[in-house]
């Protein structure tokens, strides 16, 4: 078992230095090399996705993120996790690496997603097992109408006022 694990964890280490090394381009910056290569390319975000989600549930969680060799993903966590639910997904990451703003959360990709008996609305049960944090954790304020269903009208609710930016009071 610890064998596995420490090869686990050298694996990771390589791929991450290999990585490191191929974002850094060849040496004298690649002018006139004519290998194909681009200069200043930046790892691919499933790539670092898959390096990183070390638990396969396709999201990098704090945990993850701290295994991040350049630590640059632990350090602005808050910023990239866009919809603020824990965990970093493929959008958020992609949206990071191209330094612009994740989409915004459609309330009907959620139910698309998460509604896992069809019924057009989303119960606890579902939520939990879809790991939608943010939605766990703010179930009964999103919940307006006390029928413990989330419907498209109250996801829109949520999303919205959720995405806004919030204003700072003057003094």
């Amino acid at each position: 078992m610890k064998t596995s694990t420490l090869q686990l964890k050298l694996s990771l280490f390589i791929t991450l230095l290999t990585i490191g090394v191929y974002a850094q381009g060849p040496p004298g910056g690649g002018r006139g090399q004519g290998r194909g290569q681009q200069r200043n390319s930046k790892p691919d975000a499933s790539e670092i996705l898959s390096l990183l989600d070390t638990n396969k549930d396709e999201v990098i969680d704090r945990d993850e993120a701290s295994k991040d060799k350049r630590g640059k993903i632990s350090e602005d966590f808050d910023d990239i996790d866009a919809n603020g639910d824990d965990v970093i997904d493929l959008d958020e990451l992609k949206a990071s690496l191209n330094n612009k703003k994740p989409k915004q959360i459609s309330a009907e990709n959620i139910i698309k997603t998460v509604d896992d008996n069809n019924d057009g609305t989303l119960n606890e049960l579902e939520v939990a097992a879809k790991n939608k944090r943010d939605l766990i954790e703010n179930f009964k304020d999103i919940d307006t109408n006390q029928d413990n269903e989330l419907d498209l009208d109250e996801l829109k609710v949520f999303y919205a006022t959720k995405e806004k930016p919030k204003r700072r009071k003057r003094d």
